[in-house]
């Protein structure tokens, strides 16, 4: 039988991309839905352990506690209803002051009330009453004092930005007279997963901060920053280099000579964008992002040397300046410094990235008639700001937002592996580092795909949270 022309078209299409469908399913379809079934199983490359069907002990393992042997009576299950049915008629409150929830709002409440009422029950009837009457004093008095805050919803800015604080306040409150009652009777089967997971959300707390620094960046970069003729560029360009030799030269001289090369570099970059403007600023912010991840990372390693790296050779020739008898952090050799060291490089590394070159889009795509507008109505650069510019800038921020906090649930492995090997005392050990410890480390596969699992509806659910109400202040 001849093929028609058409039919012979559409073979060789599908033979051009048969190897890509083939590499889709050899390489992702096949491993995920294979992960399923691992799940599920014991599954191990240990030649001694026998694989078998296992159901869901592998997710109970990971996400269940048990009472401590050690326990003192206390109310803390009781506590932990009080708290989530709390929690629950707060977010109601907030989200029927902000969205129109209709039938969705009265489901939350009744929810949380009976949460409540159970939970203050079950804690009043245990030794210690006193937490179910400070677990339910502390919800309704959220529950009715954030409406006040947040009643305005027909836009003014001060009533919705009062609903993180408070929301912040609130957790913090709650799970401050959480702990020591529930922990003091329950232990987690796998403390290491809660303890990961805490790292995990310690390091996403960076997000905002890169985020709102990609936006001051782009803001920067997206005006002309000087204006005056080619002469006064040239001399400062002339002296910037100057300036750059003979510091360089200084400090290496009298202090330490990688404080001397990162002093003629820093000057080196300021000339660069003194001579060629913006465009030159721009792409100097954004060589990081095209720098391979491992040298950047051994780098940083480097520089946080305790005993001779340049930021605490930096940090002791300030200190000793001001006369301070300070010894300057361990960094990453320090469990209380570990984070905070990864955070400060993520954010050197992210800032001038991709998100900056979002923000300067958007910035490029917003209309001069607004801001015509706004000057005509005698709009101050902040008015503007608030006004014209960041609720223009909303889809980008919405999907920068997406992205990172994908990004930040799935992440840190790498900067765990190459500067810490996830040390010191595991407090740069995240979820993604977990996965790889118990599946090429410990051999048990089962588990680490458990863990995977976990994670992909966590993020499932942020995600579809983020797109569920943060996308209804995107469509103005």
């Amino acid at each position: 039988m001849k093929l028609t022309r058409n039919r012979r078209e559409v073979l060789a299409a599908f033979g051009f991309l048969a190897p890509n469908f083939l590499g889709f399913f050899l390489f992702v379809a096949f491993p995920v839905l294979f992960s399923v079934i691992l799940v599920v199983t014991n599954w191990s490359l240990k030649p001694a352990i026998e694989t078998r069907f296992t159901g869901l002990d592998n997710i109970w393992q990971l996400l269940s506690f048990r009472p401590r042997e050690d326990a003192v009576p206390s109310g803390g299950f009781g506590w932990l209803l009080a708290f989530f049915g709390g929690y629950g008629l707060f977010f109601a409150g907030v989200l029927w002051t902000l969205i129109a929830l209709g039938r969705g709002f009265h489901g939350l409440r009744a929810a949380g009330w009976l949460l409540l009422a159970i939970g203050f029950i079950l804690t009043a009837l245990s030794i210690s009453p006193w937490m179910g009457v400070s677990a339910f004093l502390i919800a309704i008095t959220v529950l009715f004092a954030v409406p006040f805050y947040v009643a305005d919803s027909d836009g003014n800015f001060l009533g919705r930005a009062a609903v993180g604080p408070l929301l912040l306040a609130a957790g913090i409150a709650l799970a401050t007279l959480l702990k020591e009652p529930f922990f003091a009777r329950w232990e987690a089967r796998d403390a290491l997963f809660w303890y990961y997971l805490y790292n995990t959300l310690y390091l996403m707390v960076a997000i905002p901060l890169t985020i709102a620094g990609s936006l001051v960046l782009a803001l920067i970069l997206s005006q002309p920053l000087l204006r005056s003729g080619w002469r006064f560029r040239l001399w400062l360009t002339a002296g910037l280099l100057l300036l750059g030799v003979a510091g360089g030269a200084l400090l290496w001289r009298l202090y330490h000579p990688d404080l001397g090369l990162l002093w003629g570099a820093f000057c080196l970059v300021a000339a660069l964008g003194t001579g060629g403007g913006t465009i030159a600023y721009r792409t100097l912010f954004y060589v990081p992002s095209f720098t391979a991840g491992i040298a950047l990372m051994l780098l940083w390693k480097q520089m946080y040397n305790p005993n001779f790296g340049p930021i605490n050779e930096g940090l002791r020739i300030f200190f000793g300046l001001l006369g301070l008898d300070i010894e300057p952090p361990r960094w990453l050799l320090d469990p209380d410094w570990a984070k905070p060291a990864i955070m400060l490089m993520g954010f050197w590394m992210v800032v001038g990235g991709a998100n900056m070159l979002l923000y300067l889009a958007g910035l490029s795509n917003i209309p001069p008639d607004l801001y015509e507008a706004a000057d005509i109505d005698g709009a101050s650069a902040p008015q503007k700001f608030w006004h014209v510019t960041w609720p223009q800038l909303a889809p980008t921020t919405f999907f920068i937002v997406i992205m990172s906090t994908i990004a930040g649930l799935q992440g840190g492995f790498e900067q765990a592996r190459v500067l810490t090997e996830g040390g010191p005392a595991g407090s740069t050990k995240t979820l993604a580092y977990y996965v790889y410890e118990r599946a090429f480390e410990d051999l048990e596969l089962g588990y680490a795909s458990a863990i995977a699992w976990i994670m992909f509806v966590m993020i499932f659910l942020l995600t579809a949270m983020n797109w569920r109400f943060g996308n209804r202040y995107v469509n103005y």
